[in-house]
């Protein structure tokens, strides 16, 4: 429902001469009720107000815990943890038994760094509903920020065994897998995320995981559908990457090149064409890069040192030639 905060007011407003004082406020609440169960379109701080209207209302005590779990989450997404944390225990207190209440207390816990308990609201949310894909990759992403790559590895799993169509999990458990280096492992879950949903962006990934694994073969290939289903600056950069490291500078230097025609400012997209441009045997230009990309970001560690590897040729280009005198020259004959 696309209602506005104002629109609820306005409706509330217009009903008085009509109804009783307690039959509009009733209105107003189920209005609010379900514009915050089911609107992802407004803005975080005006459903902030939406959700606020349910919780301080008389609305029945399902709709006011899911009024909390809702704006336990939008907090969260401003950085407001401890509010955050404030209405997910609110939420516990009001329904002990909700699994939905026990993993938003959870989430925020988790933000705030509070990881023991944030691991208690999640184990007591799975014992409640064990069958659950959610829970585990929530508890799954603990984990992962706790640097227990292995069990995040264990719980996304069991997330992608509930759920083999829920394309996040397998997102987080190849970043997991990568953590482990079970890069092999990564590939399956791309593999995988891509039968799912054949973004550009997953795409992109796979080639960087195959570029990684020396394969830049199957990377190219992985650039390639990538640029066709959306031509980025940033997919152009890591196809040019595998194209110089295989030795394709002349298609590398090309692909960098039609990255900066879309993205100018691109650094990156400068250093890595100067490496080509050296490694294809012309210092000249590629200090022309590593120059231009430490323009655009003085603080580009790896394009200074580029730059200064090659400096000895800049210098060599404006030592004046040194010839013989046609006199001293002469006399040698």
């Amino acid at each position: 429902m696309g209602h506005s905060f104002r629109t609820l007011v306005l409706c509330a407003a217009l009903a008085a001469a009509s109804l009783p004082h307690a039959a509009v406020r009733a209105q107003g609440a189920a209005e609010a009720a379900a514009t915050c169960a089911n609107d992802d379109t407004l803005p975080p701080e005006q459903m902030l107000g939406i959700c606020g209207l349910v919780i301080g209302s008389t609305a029945a005590p399902p709709d006011r815990v899911h009024a909390l779990i809702v704006r336990a989450g939008l907090q969260l997404r401003l950085e407001q943890v401890d509010l955050a944390v404030a209405d997910g225990d609110l939420a516990v207190q009001l329904d002990p038994l909700s699994a939905a209440a026990l993993e938003a207390r959870g989430k925020a816990l988790a933000a705030g760094k509070k990881f023991d308990r944030a691991l208690d609201d999640f184990d007591r949310a799975i014992r409640l509903r064990p069958n659950e894909a959610q829970l585990f990759a929530s508890r799954a992403a603990t984990f992962a920020s706790m640097h227990e790559n292995r069990l995040a590895v264990r719980d996304y799993t069991e997330a992608v065994r509930l759920d083999p169509n829920r394309v996040q999990s397998l997102v987080e458990r190849a970043a997991a897998y990568a953590k482990v280096k079970r890069f092999d492992l990564v590939i399956d879950d791309q593999s995988d995320i891509i039968r799912l949903e054949p973004t550009a962006e997953h795409y992109d990934a796979r080639g960087q995981s195959y570029a990684r694994n020396n394969a830049y073969g199957r990377a190219i290939a992985d650039f390639d559908a990538a640029i066709r289903l959306e031509p980025k600056a940033s997919y152009f950069v890591n196809r040019g990457n595998s194209f110089s490291l295989s030795g394709a500078y002349d298609r590398a230097i090309t692909d960098y090149t039609t990255a900066l025609q879309l993205q100018p400012e691109l650094a990156m997209a400068y250093n890595n064409r100067g490496v080509a441009w050296r490694d294809k045997g012309d210092p000249a230009r590629a200090l022309a890069d590593f120059d231009a990309a430490v323009q655009i970001d003085s603080t580009l560690d790896i394009a200074l040192r580029h730059r200064k590897q090659l400096e000895k040729y800049r210098v060599a280009a404006r030592k004046p030639a040194i010839g013989l005198h046609p006199s001293a020259d002469a006399s040698t004959r």
